[in-house]
């Protein structure tokens, strides 16, 4: 039997999504309705597949599959959720997530991603494989430890300034990294006092004269 474990705050659509995969003969599927239930539940169970949404009290569908990669990194981790996958799809996959579904999918995709995730596999929509493309040297410049040496920025500010970079609000920023918009508008502020720019065109423009400078 191949185990699975379901994890969604909304008990509707979990339990709901535990009965359409039943219907599979060699699917035997565990619900839960939160993080904490789910990692309590490890402590005595084991699971070949674990299904999990993404917007979640507690630890969200990011953080939970980082914990679960730690306790059972050779099982399959799938997001299947209703918000855009996009802005977290980088975090997600360095978590351990191998697929991903949206909610509005129908049962035999949800089921061909469980199936091709046992079978070392995976399933995403197109957008987020149009993502997988190399960035220009001014992004690219941040991914490496140049700043992080030369300005004393922390991998929390470099990641929100990759994000300044790609044009994003204070509020896009807040939702991609799950962060309060006052988190946002205080690494902002160190990001500029430590760049000693007073703008996010100033740190912009400081960003792309040094990634000349280093073509």
């Amino acid at each position: 039997m191949i185990k699975i474990l379901v994890v969604d705050d909304h008990n509707l659509v979990g339990e709901g999504t535990k009965l359409i995969l039943e219907q599979e003969k060699d699917f035997n599927v565990t619900f839960v309705n939160s993080s904490k239930k789910a990692l309590d539940i490890l402590l005595t169970h084991t699971f070949d597949v674990f299904i999990f949404d993404l917007n979640m009290p507690q630890l969200n569908g990011q953080e939970l599959a980082k914990e679960v990669s730690k306790i059972s990194p050779k099982s399959s981790i799938i997001i299947y959720t209703g918000y855009d996958i996009e802005p977290h799809f980088n975090k997600l996959v360095s978590s351990g997530v191998s697929s991903f579904v949206d909610k509005v999918a129908s049962k035999e995709i949800l089921i061909a991603a469980i199936r091709a995730s046992l079978e070392g596999n995976s399933m995403m929509p197109i957008n987020l494989l149009q993502q997988l493309k190399i960035p220009d040297n001014s992004i690219n410049i941040l991914e490496g430890y140049h700043l992080l040496k030369k300005y004393n920025l922390s991998k929390d500010e470099v990641e929100t300034l990759k994000l300044v970079m790609a044009e994003k609000t204070n509020k896009e920023i807040a939702a991609e990294l799950f962060i309060s918009l006052r988190t946002v508008e205080y690494r902002l502020t160190n990001i500029f006092k430590k760049l000693n720019v007073n703008s996010r065109i100033s740190a912009i423009k400081k960003i792309e004269e040094i990634a000349k400078l280093t073509k």
